[in-house]
């Protein structure tokens, strides 16, 4: 937390030898507390940044570039006390001067993302219950995506509220330590909301598909996940020793590199969205259905992937400010779009479990209705002599199956050669399942968009 605009201090002695105002008096005062550590950064930002002494508390105060050239400076030069020091005094110097500020991003994606999560996780609990009475591995699974995002987004709004989101010169230097600790605890449940989100996808599969290999794949990938997870939780949860100096600039610490882990990361989740995107095309495309319904179903299960391209523009900030000295600032992007990667895990994995919701409420998804309409037309508009024709076939089949039906039944009521009376299962005797897995498999398979 430090400013460049402390630069104008060098040259306040000059103003105090020739003109004995109490501006110029107060900033000789101003500069004898300065750190002597900060004063070759002060004047070297105000020569490059062409200010005069006449203007010298506007010329520094309105220049961000400026400030933010001395601020690496001193960053540099000296210590972490020293910083603070030099922080309260140019937040003294330029009070009153407008401050550069991105909070309201942090707030806003802090309260309408979450919501809008809640609001679909909430939709995909209502879909699962309607249809088997019973939430399942793949709805706990979200559910706990969903709190772990909760508590993520609540540090991110009270790290806004203290000055995440000002440059790092204009922060309060006594809320500095508390965005530190805040900043560490939301690295860390960034990681538990990336494993549940994506194991609830997988979970979901599961469910889906029947294949036994198919499963065997699903709870290798689960377990790849989970250990890679363990990993980068230890290694942020470790990053530094002792950890109080994660937060504490005061204590010496001995830290990772923190920006490799960050990298490492954010490659480790890509490469997971491009498994979970391909995974299940394989065993839709094993489904006896027309190209247009596979292909809806590959858009519909792909879709639960598509956090693969937050993650992206994720890595490309993360590059970016992997060296920067105004991390309050700059790391908005990097919070901003971990956020939105968060948040499309959660609603886009939710997605493909709320067909049975959308299926019950009138007017969406009707596509069964649409086909029939399309045949209607079709037969409209066939001659009259071959539409006769279609239904006077259409008659003879369905008389025909009458036909079987009495035999069928006539055969099940008469006694077996052993005595005992033989029994044919007819469609309309099928044993319901209960909603099972095979139901909601048939229920995706089924309506869809027709080929």
């Amino acid at each position: 937390m430090h400013v460049a605009t402390a630069g104008i201090l060098a040259f306040a002695t000059v103003a105090a030898s020739s003109n004995a105002t109490s501006s110029s008096g107060s900033k000789s005062t101003l500069l004898a507390a300065t750190p002597d550590c900060a004063m070759p950064c002060f004047l070297q930002g105000f020569h490059s940044g062409n200010c005069t002494l006449a203007d010298l508390t506007d010329c520094v105060c309105t220049n961000t570039p400026l400030q933010a050239r001395v601020s690496a400076c001193v960053q540099v030069a000296c210590t972490f006390q020293q910083q603070v020091e030099t922080a309260y005094i140019s937040q003294e110097l330029c009070h009153g001067y407008p401050i550069p500020e991105r909070r309201r991003f942090s707030r806003v994606f802090s309260i309408v993302l979450p919501t809008i999560s809640a609001i679909i996780v909430a939709l995909r609990c209502l879909a699962r219950l309607l249809v088997t009475r019973q939430l399942w591995w793949d709805d706990w699974t979200a559910l706990m995506a969903l709190f772990f995002l909760f508590v993520s987004c609540a540090c991110g709004f009270a790290s806004a509220e203290l000055g995440f989101g000002l440059h790092y010169w204009n922060i309060e230097p006594g809320k500095g330590k508390t965005i530190l600790q805040l900043f560490y605890v939301m690295q860390m449940i960034y990681i538990f909301v990336q494993f549940f989100a994506k194991a609830s996808i997988c979970c979901f599969f599961a469910r889906v598909f029947i294949d036994r290999q198919f499963h065997l794949y699903i709870r290798a990938f689960v377990i790849f996940m989970m250990t890679a997870a363990t990993m980068f939780l230890f290694l942020v949860m470790f990053q530094c020793l002792p950890i109080q100096s994660i937060w504490d600039r005061t204590v010496e610490g001995h830290c990772l590199a923190l920006s490799g882990i960050a990298y490492g990361g954010a490659a480790l989740s890509i490469f997971e969205d491009l498994v979970l995107f391909i995974m299940p095309i394989p065993e839709l495309l094993k489904l006896q259905l027309g190209p247009k319904k596979k292909l809806a179903l590959v858009f519909m299960f792909g879709i639960a992937s598509v956090a693969c391209i937050a993650s992206m523009i994720r890595l490309k900030y993360l590059i970016s400010y992997a060296n920067t000295f105004d991390s309050t600032w700059d790391n908005v992007d990097v919070v901003l779009w971990s956020s939105i990667e968060l948040n499309l895990a959660i609603v886009c994995g939710s997605l493909p479990a709320l067909r049975p919701l959308f299926k019950k409420i009138p007017g969406l998804l009707s596509t069964v209705k649409e086909t029939a309409q399309s045949e209607y037309r079709r037969r409209s508009q066939m001659p009259s002599n071959a539409a006769k024709s279609f239904h006077s076939r259409q008659s003879r089949q369905s008389h025909m199956l009458s036909s079987e039906a009495s035999q069928l039944k006539a055969l099940a009521s008469k006694p077996g050669p052993h005595g005992k009376t033989m029994h044919v299962m007819t469609e309309a005797d099928e044993p319901a399942d209960n909603h099972s897995r095979e139901e909601l498999r048939r229920d995706w398979v089924s309506d869809t968009t027709p080929s």
